[in-house]
């Protein structure tokens, strides 16, 4: 049997289950926007190894911590790549850093997630 970090007790481990699902549902909960159609469409620059791939991909929605985005499966993503997302807002481009967390592929496409890099003090 695998080692736990849950207490041996039944009920002090059914609490930490229920405050760790409660944690993972606040997360969800984050505020998020679809971007305005000027804003949709990001060039993504995806970081493997020593490789780089560019990928054009649609915005589908944003919060604080990170973005859904959907883009041909031509590149291929992988959980855990490290990824440059720049997006044109009228005469400027913003650049965020971010790690992919979550892939799900699509036969023409694929949908991921990304969270940004935290500010540096």
């Amino acid at each position: 049997m695998a080692q736990s970090d849950l207490p041996s007790d039944p009920l002090a481990a059914h609490d930490v289950l229920l405050q760790r699902a409660e944690i993972l549902k606040s997360v969800r909960r984050e505020e998020r926007r679809k971007p305005l159609p000027d804003q949709s469409r990001a060039e993504v620059r995806l970081l493997h190894g020593n490789a780089a791939d560019l990928l054009v991909a649609e915005i589908l929605d944003v919060s604080r911590s990170g973005m859904r985005l959907a883009g041909f499966v031509d590149k291929p993503v992988q959980r855990g790549d490290r990824c440059e997302i720049k997006v044109q807002t009228g005469v400027s481009t913003i650049s965020h850093w971010a790690t992919v967390r979550w892939v799900e592929p699509h036969p023409l496409i694929q949908v991921f997630g990304v969270e940004f890099d935290l500010p540096q003090d």
